[in-house]
Order: C-alpha cells, then sequence, then structure tokens
C-alpha cells in the first residue's frame, strides 16, 4: 500500500538515528532529499542501499506530480531534508499539501531539530515561544521580521547564516532592540558551542571569528520597552499631522519606549 514518509534526520551526530528512523528506511521504495550526495552518507553509514532523487528548492514544483505518480503505483516513499526534520524552512509544504488531497496514507518519523534543542539549550522561556525561520537580508521583510520580535512577549527562535550573523547584531544595537541572544552552532556536533549574551556583547565577543554552518539564535522577549527608532519617529510624524498636543506627544511615546517624556519632549518642541 502507498505510503508517504516524512523522515527527520540528524542536524549533525550520526548518533541521533532512531531505530524507527532505520527501519523506515529498509522499507521505502524511493528516497526524495535535498542532496543525494549527502543523504548517501547517511545512508552508507547505516548499510542501506536505496535509490534517492532530488527534492529541494529549486525543483520541488516540478517534482510533485512525479512523486505523486510513485504513490499512484502503491510505492512508499520518503522525504529527507539535509539535516533535521523536512519542511521547517524547507521545501515539501506544497508537496505535502497535494498528498493529503490524493489521502495517501502519511507518516511522519519524528527525530531531530534544530530550533527545538536550540531552544532548551538557550535557558530563556520555553512555555511561549514563536519560530520565524531565516532573518531575511534586508528591505523591509528584515524590519518585518525584527518588528515580531518587538511585539512579541515571547522567546523567538529563527535561523541566520554565519555570514549574516554579525550583520543582524549590528542591526539590533543599531536600533536599541534591547534583547538577550544565545548563538547557537554546530549543534549536536564535536565543536558545538553557544554564545549568549546582548547584541553588544556578542558582536565584541564574535569578531574575528569564522563561523561555519547553519546557526539558529534563541532571542528572548525585548527586557525593556525599546522600540525601533524608525518606528517612534514614524509615529510623532503621524500624531503631529493630527495635531495632537506635543506634551501630549512626548508623554504616548514615553508610555511606548524605555524613554523620559522630558527627553522626548525636549526632541519634539522644536517639530
Amino acid at each position: 500500500m502507498a505510503q508517504f514518509f516524512i523522515c527527520a534526520t540528524p542536524i549533525g551526530n550520526l548518533s541521533d538515528v532512531s531505530e524507527r528512523l532505520v527501519e523506515t528506511l529498509k522499507e521505502v521504495d524511493l528516497i526524495y532529499c535535498e542532496d543525494t550526495r549527502r543523504t548517501g552518507v547517511l545512508l552508507n553509514s547505516l548499510n542501506i542501499k536505496k535509490e534517492t532523487k532530488s527534492y529541494f528548492l529549486g525543483n520541488e514544483q516540478l517534482k510533485i506530480n512525479e512523486i505523486l505518480s510513485h504513490l499512484e503505483q502503491g510505492m512508499k516513499v520518503a522525504l529527507l531534508s539535509d539535516a533535521g526534520t523536512p519542511l521547517i524552512s524547507d521545501p515539501g509544504e506544497e508537496l505535502l499539501k497535494k498528498v493529503i488531497e490524493k489521502k495517501f496514507e502519511i507518516e511522519s518519523i519524528p527525530g531531530p531539530s534544530s530550533l527545538i534543542l536550540a531552544l532548551t539549550l538557550s535557558g530563556m522561556d520555553t512555555k511561549n515561544f514563536q519560530f520565524l525561520g531565516f532573518i531575511p537580508k534586508s528591505g523591509k521583510e528584515k524590519q518585518d521580521f525584527f518588528n515580531k520580535i518587538l511585539n512579541n512577549e515571547m522567546t523567538t527562535v529563527c535561523f541566520t547564516s554565519p555570514n549574516r550573523l554579525m550583520k543582524n547584531l549590528e542591526y539590533l544595537v543599531e536600533n536599541s532592540i534591547d534583547v538577550d541572544i544565545a548563538v547557537c552552532r554546530e549543534l549536536t556536533k564535536k565543536f558545538e558551542t553557544i554564545y549568549r549574551g546582548n547584541p553588544a556583547k556578542l558582536l565584541n565577543e564574535l569578531e574575528g571569528k569564522t563561523l561555519k554552518g547553519e546557526i539558529t539564535l534563541v532571542i528572548s522577549k525585548v527586557n525593556s520597552k525599546s522600540r525601533n527608532s524608525e518606528d517612534v519617529s514614524s509615529a510623532i510624524e503621524i500624531l503631529l499631522k493630527n495635531e495632537v498636543s506635543k506634551k501630549d506627544i512626548a508623554k504616548v511615546i514615553s508610555l511606548l519606549t524605555d524613554r523620559s517624556v522630558n527627553e522626548i519632549y525636549d526632541s519634539v518642541k522644536g517639530l
């Protein structure tokens, strides 16, 4: 009978392979994965010989009908990402919707997930948290991303790349976003390292270091009523246009930030 398996794989340490994953990979007829070479390393370590086909961000739409065709023929198909749990900031969402529409049997094989691992290592609030995927490179998307951190009273977990980490920390410092951060790298591997601190401290500590691989960030809720300086300027502009008195503007902005009423009034009275 046709079955579709969503298979979580190790994020670094091959010892994290579960017995259930091994049995599933032995059972399936075909494996779709992001990188056939990386999956080949995993299969070789498990002494499993299976046909693998690529399924990644660039070809996922082209592969959907192909995968559905295999399922219609009664095959058992597994979906793997390079590391961790498929569909979590990885391709597969549209494919899964189609598999559900066709009413094929679906089974998810649980396993490692860097976002959960990083969260448990962070020392931050784990009762309420949001996962936001990868931090956008620039522009309005990046600003909207950090606004989601500013406007939520919960821990945030997200991904970034080594070459953008310092820019992300600089953005937080430049915009006076007062948070605590755990920078998690090489999770489950020999050189697993967790750096903890506020953005300024981390910038100083990581200056000149060469970081490799995917990085998971855990960001605390905002420690104070800090707000993006651009947001504060926009709010003042809107209030002035609506003829709100400058004294009242100072009171409102003070409630929304960590700045005093007098400090804000001094900055707006000349406008």
